[in-house]
């Protein structure tokens, strides 16, 4: 009897190892196929190498769309709403590739990145989409570099917020200051102090909202007229001041090599944040 056990449970043993073999190799067969499948799927649906496909789209409807996905609860701040505004036009008009991107890739820049008050998100969201249609382009590959550089020098000239959407607005006709600069916390510290308001109010959510669908709609405009072969990069002036600045202390561009000092690096008005010591 008990060799027969024995030999019963032997047979059991090398039945149970080779059903567990097979298991195994079925289960790698099936994994191989499952990711043979998975990776044909992954490259049929990639996203091409840069420049993507820009089409004409409306600047006012980008910005109107900005203004309102600011307030969304999910979807909106600066960053995410100046992007998605252009990109959810792109995925309607255009398609793939636009719609492998995420909807909620620049959540994270509102408030000045996490809240940290650094660039404004607007320009950030804006910028994503600069250098996925632009980059490649121009002399050498830079017209991008060109365009973001623009778009930040021209957001630290202008009254914000404009009046171009305050027929949507609730609140139209806001105090207006001009930051000198394209970060958050000098943006919006002067806005709130001229407007007496805090950066938790209504009128401040309100006048962010108008920020940012001033800077897609000028974004907008700006691929629209590049791509009509219609839009020159505007040369950067430097106040007086910041002139004499980098005339020492660095070119006026960083790819560009001269014999100075080279110790800065940028276009952003240098007595925003030194001493004039010429004086």
């Amino acid at each position: 009897m008990k060799q027969q056990s024995d030999e019963a449970a032997e047979v059991s043993r090398r039945n149970m190892m080779k059903q567990s073999a097979a298991l195994l190799i079925g289960g790698a067969t099936g994994s191989a196929l499952g990711a043979r499948v998975a990776t044909a799927s992954d490259e049929a649906r990639a996203a091409p190498p840069l420049p993507w496909t820009w089409v004409e789209l409306d600047p006012l409807e980008a910005g109107q769309r900005a203004y309102r996905m600011y307030f969304d609860p999910v979807k909106g701040g600066c960053g995410s709403s100046a992007y998605l505004s252009i990109l959810s036009m792109l995925k309607e008009k255009v398609g793939y590739p636009w719609t492998t991107l995420p909807d909620l890739m620049m959540t994270h820049a509102a408030a000045g990145y996490g809240g940290h008050g650094t660039l404004c998100g607007s320009l950030g969201g804006t910028s994503c989409i600069i250098n996925l249609v632009a980059y490649g382009r121009g002399e050498k590959g830079q017209i991008f570099r060109q365009m973001i550089d623009r778009l930040f020098y021209w957001y630290g000239d202008q009254d914000f917020p404009t009046d171009r959407f305050d027929d949507i607005s609730s609140m139209p006709g806001q105090v207006t200051t001009m930051a000198r600069s394209p970060l958050c916390h000098v943006s919006i510290s002067k806005w709130a102090m001229a407007a007496g308001e805090s950066i938790s109010s209504k009128a401040k959510k309100e006048r962010c909202a108008k920020v940012v669908g001033e800077v897609v709609y000028t974004v907008v405009l700006a691929m629209n007229e590049y791509f009509d072969g219609n839009w020159t990069p505007p040369r950067w002036q430097p106040s007086e001041e910041t002139q004499h600045c980098v005339e020492c202390h660095g070119p006026d561009d960083m790819w560009h090599n001269q014999a100075t000092m080279n110790h800065q690096q940028g276009h952003m008005e240098c007595l925003m944040c030194h001493v004039d010591h010429t004086t």
